[in-house]
């Protein structure tokens, strides 16, 4: 497992500015990025990830993310963008073997590999459309698909931008609790607070490219979501409620 670490982070784009001055997130930890659109809990991710540049350093198990080649990153972690597309005509089972492709050291697909993400297609309700074509899937159908692609690459840290976005209720209460579950490091901006406090165990809270609070479930507090958000924010069973301000 491995443990991430983020010192003077300060990436610009335009009038936008993203700092963060010290962040370590330890091996298992599910922690969720919460704040508004334009926030920065995307670009917190591409930068994480190395997708985006920015100034300040980005330390896997102590190595700095600049010095880790392509090829081993993959191993170390993965990313769900909040927007996947495949261009070719791959089927539902091909899409989901590509995420075994880091362990295949440029070989072909193992027996395992088969194995493994026949497996992640029944975890993820998709083992009835295995011979469809991504590209006749619905919405949440491909977001399923390319979530289990993310799982079957198998590593300790796995960044998911919005992960129930065009998901049914049903399906996304199953992933949650399919990542809640697991050992893994998870790192996700969610949209729905009252989701992300059932499910996660620690929040960082954005606004406007600043990190405002940095707390564990019981310090997440109605004030706090309120300074966030800009929205009055109440708590009581069995979830927060906004109203405008």
């Amino acid at each position: 497992m491995a443990e991430l670490r983020v010192e003077n982070l300060n990436f610009s784009r335009g009038e936008f500015n993203l700092q963060l001055d010290r962040l370590t997130i330890k091996p298992g930890e599910k922690v969720v990025i919460l704040g508004e659109n334009g926030s920065g809990k995307s670009t917190l991710l591409q930068l994480l990830c190395g997708v985006l540049h920015g100034m300040g350093e980005i330390f896997y198990d102590k190595k700095p993310l600049q010095k880790i080649p392509v090829s081993e990153r993959a191993r170390i972690f993965s990313l769900l963008p909040q927007f996947s597309e495949v261009i070719f005509p791959f089927s539902v089972e091909e899409v989901v073997l590509f995420g075994r492709f880091p362990h295949t050291d440029g070989n072909r697909f193992s027996d395992e590999d088969k194995k493994i993400s026949e497996q992640q297609l029944v975890q993820l309700d998709l083992l009835h459309l295995r011979e469809r074509q991504f590209n006749q899937l619905s919405g949440g159908e491909k977001r399923r698909v390319m979530l289990a692609r993310v799982l079957n690459q198998e590593s300790p840290i796995i960044f998911l931008d919005e992960p129930n976005s065009s998901l049914d209720i049903r399906h996304t209460l199953e992933i949650f609790e399919l990542i809640n579950r697991r050992e893994e490091t998870v790192i996700s901006p969610v949209h729905d607070i009252n989701l992300a406090e059932r499910f996660f165990d620690r929040f960082l809270l954005l606004k406007q490219g600043q990190l405002l609070a940095d707390v564990s479930r019981e310090q997440l507090t109605p004030e706090l979501l309120t300074e966030t958000y800009n929205v009055v924010v109440t708590s009581g069973a069995p979830a927060f409620t906004f109203q405008h301000q």
